[in-house]
């Protein structure tokens, strides 16, 4: 090979990468800027529609409030990184079939199970709530009526944490996917 050779594939190596890289972080760029109008949107809607409020009453703000978030600012910081997932799915796929892609594009296709799993907690924890309120009262006579309260909210928050990993695919021998009959 001569020198006039070398350059030219060097020149034409440089000529395939450039616009790829370009389009790399020009994808970079706008994801990252979606995502951060998307957390905004996020956060708003969900404090619109009172989503803190329902994850008080059933006691998930106090579980965060030692780590400052709120529930409506994780929910939107968790579409934020999702966002950004998406934006790192479509950055690399320019670059074709990668090992990067493929862990990015598993984590991606698990995030909606994480996000209903999130749903079924904070649901679970107001309905436990509900229910403790309404057992405490109808029973706070009785010796035991605080000692059924707890254990029925208690019960039902277990149910909805083993709903929950079963939904992200963690607890799936807690809960069978079908009940023979």
């Amino acid at each position: 090979m001569d020198l006039g050779e070398v350059m030219t594939d060097a020149l034409r190596s440089v000529a395939l990468f450039l616009p790829k890289a370009l389009a790399f972080v020009a994808i970079l760029l706008v994801g990252w800027l979606v995502a951060r109008g998307i957390r905004m949107l996020a956060d708003k809607g969900l404090e619109r529609v009172r989503f803190d409020q329902l994850a008080a009453r059933g006691g998930v703000t106090a579980a965060l409030a030692r780590g400052g978030v709120d529930p409506s600012d994780l929910v939107a910081r968790l579409a934020y990184y999702a966002v950004l997932l998406f934006t790192l799915q479509l950055a690399f796929g320019i670059w074709g079939p990668n090992p990067v892609s493929d862990l990015i594009n598993a984590v991606v296709s698990w995030l909606p199970k994480a996000f209903v799993a999130i749903v079924i907690v904070v649901v679970a924890a107001a309905i436990a709530s509900w229910v403790k309120d309404l057992i405490g009262s109808a029973l706070g006579g009785l010796s035991y009526g605080r000692i059924l309260a707890t254990t029925a909210s208690v019960f039902i928050i277990g149910l909805g944490v083993i709903a929950a990993l079963n939904q992200i695919g963690v607890a799936t021998t807690v809960t069978p996917r079908e009940l023979s009959v």
